[in-house]
């Protein structure tokens, strides 16, 4: 069983219902203006403090409200896509853009080399015997 469908049979009706309004007021607000919280609270018919609550202090619904907002983000990842193109096209092609798209599809990873220039001339005798050392210390403190 999905995380998702786990999360509804623990939901009420009321907290699903306010969840998938919270998500949508989030990402895709109707005519491009969020709600306010006492507005989408006066709309579910509810206290703006008990929406507050169980936004903030419900664990199962926020991670259902937040699995709800993945899934209609992902709905809109070719027109992310096609944004990318179009600043990789452009008259001026973004280096960043560029940068992005060569990530994305690992041809592009960062590296990091780390070289230790220190020196050490300790031999493994000597290292043994100070770690019998400290093994001695111990026993006495």
């Amino acid at each position: 069983m999905s995380r998702i469908k786990q999360l509804e049979a623990q939901l009420s009706f009321e907290k699903r219902k306010a969840a998938q309004a919270c998500a949508l007021n989030e990402i895709m607000p109707e005519g491009g203006e969020k709600k306010t919280q006492e507005q989408l609270a006066e709309e579910l018919g509810m206290s703006r403090m008990g929406l507050y609550r169980w936004r903030t202090q419900d664990s199962a619904f926020i991670e259902y409200m937040n699995l709800l907002a993945d899934d209609m983000l992902s709905s809109h990842r070719s027109e992310v896509y096609g944004q990318l193109m179009k600043l990789i096209k452009g008259s001026q092609p973004s280096v960043k853009a560029i940068d992005l798209f060569m990530k994305r599809y690992g041809l592009l990873t960062e590296k990091q080399i780390v070289t230790d220039s220190t020196t050490d001339t300790q031999s493994s005798v000597d290292i043994l015997k100070e770690a019998e050392d400290l093994d001695d210390l111990l026993k006495e403190g």
